[in-house]
């Protein structure tokens, strides 16, 4: 009798999804009204029903990821029109990247031959692409991770502007603890180059204090720490903070239309 009911113990545990999947599903089915969008297909490319109507669409998780995308729909012709508008400006900024490349070939040809010592030369690189190719990118999608049951939850964040709680969303985010934002902005980084950040929000709900933002030096780097109460066990979740990154049109709507009332059933 001893040996089936253990059988019968482990075959129940085998038959419940793992933490992170269950998490996972639950902040899938709150979002879900303000998703009504196709998955996509096993590439993660295009809709999997092949709309070209819907202007995203969403890539689910896979077993015991924690970050849900979703994603601009490439079927979309709005979307393929300000692609190539942005994929213009970026081919125009490689374009002078290529010509500074050159002339700096050039001056350092004539200065080897006039010292005898070898000049290095910048080249092109991914980052002359400028902050129109970051934009893009950033307008394209929006990044949900998941993070729960964490002893403490920091985020490193390099930007121009700081990062500060919003009460008008803590009213929104039902049950949130604090809610911070960060607004895209264009800012130059430690080493001077010009970089653009995406927009993000953080959302802190259950057991965790409310987090304290630091400035590290006099560097660009904004540091959001935030201790929370551990779980009695792996089997219940204490503390869930979401970070969306990305569009913020939408992020605007995901915080709007979710249901966290669902949510918060997850962190009983």
């Amino acid at each position: 009798m001893k040996l089936v009911a253990l059988l019968i113990a482990l075959a129940t545990v085998a038959a419940q999804p793992m933490p992170a999947d269950r998490v996972m599903a639950a902040v899938r089915a709150a979002m879900a009204p303000a998703l009504p969008f196709s998955e996509t297909d096993r590439s993660g490319v295009f809709p999997a029903d092949g709309k070209t109507e819907p202007l995203w669409m969403v890539r689910p998780p896979e077993a015991g990821e924690q970050t849900l995308e979703v994603i601009a729909n490439p079927l979309n012709v709005s979307n393929q029109v300000r692609a190539a508008r942005a994929m213009t400006q970026i081919q125009n900024n490689i374009e002078a990247a290529q010509r500074r490349a050159a002339l700096q070939y050039e001056h350092a040809i004539a200065e080897a031959k006039r010292t005898g010592k070898s000049q290095e030369v910048d080249g092109v690189t991914l980052g002359d692409e400028g902050v129109a190719g970051a934009k893009i990118d950033a307008d394209s999608h929006v990044a949900i991770e998941v993070a729960f049951n964490e002893p403490s939850y920091r985020f490193d964040l390099s930007s121009g502007i700081q990062p500060n709680p919003s009460v008008q969303l803590r009213s929104i985010v039902t049950g949130a603890v604090d809610v911070i934002t960060l607004p895209s902005n264009t800012y130059r980084d430690d080493a001077g180059s010009e970089r653009y950040r995406e927009g993000e929000t953080f959302i802190y709900l259950g057991r965790v204090a409310r987090p304290v933002m630091k400035k590290r030096g006099d560097s660009t780097i904004y540091e959001l720490t935030a201790e929370a109460t551990p779980a009695a066990s792996a089997e219940l979740v204490n503390s869930l903070v979401l970070r969306l990154s990305g569009n913020e049109a939408l992020i605007a709507d995901l915080l709007s239309k979710s249901n966290w009332n669902a949510l918060l059933e997850l962190l009983k």
